[in-house]
């Protein structure tokens, strides 16, 4: 009987850890860096473009999204504003912070022990552990041993996206002015 208990306890205590997983990972998280490649599709399954680039982060509130291919735009968040800079038509435009509901980096932003809700366990596909966010357009974030690699969303036109990470690093060094706004003399900025 003291073997079954056990076996019970170890089953158990090995679903729990699963089911926190989630949460284990961002509450960890001081910093974070990737490579990404994102892949989008309509919603009959047709690759509509694919792009890839490196992001960078650090609590509370500094964010790059860097796309290199196949062009290079970047998503910069630092000193409480949100930022889309276009380098090919040397544009950045200043977008509000309600924009961040139902992002990825909202997830960043916010430890899970902050959150109403926090995505729950809902399947195994591709290799990966996936948790899901309640919402309509739901967000989902795939791990691999114990480890971000891949989200999935549906974007405000219906289109399913799918971005894979690499060489992730957790905690890394990252430089202040690795996030600090930086337009040439020719850029134009949109308030």
């Amino acid at each position: 009987m003291t073997k079954i208990l056990a076996l019970l306890a170890l089953c158990y205590a090995g679903l729990a850890s699963a089911n926190n997983e989630f949460s284990d990972f961002f509450n960890s998280l001081e910093a974070l860096s990737a490579d990404f490649s994102q892949q989008t599709y309509n919603d009959s399954g047709e690759l509509l473009n694919n792009t890839s680039g490196y992001f960078h982060f650090k609590r509370p509130a500094q964010f790059v999204w860097q796309t290199q291919t196949p062009i290079q735009q970047m998503l910069l968040l630092t000193n409480n504003e949100l930022w889309l800079i276009d380098t090919e038509l040397e544009q950045a435009s200043k977008r509000t912070m309600d924009d961040l509901n139902n992002t990825p980096l909202y997830w960043l932003i916010n430890r899970p022990e902050q959150l109403q809700s926090i995505p729950q366990r809902t399947d195994n596909e591709e290799g990966m552990r996936w948790y899901a966010t309640p919402e309509e357009n739901q967000l989902s974030f795939g791990f691999k041993d114990k480890k971000l690699s891949a989200l999935k969303l549906t974007n405000q036109l219906s289109q399913k996206v799918l971005i894979r990470f690499s060489k992730l690093k957790i905690n890394p060094a990252l430089d202040q002015d690795a996030f600090a706004l930086k337009l040439g003399p020719d850029f134009d900025v949109i308030r």
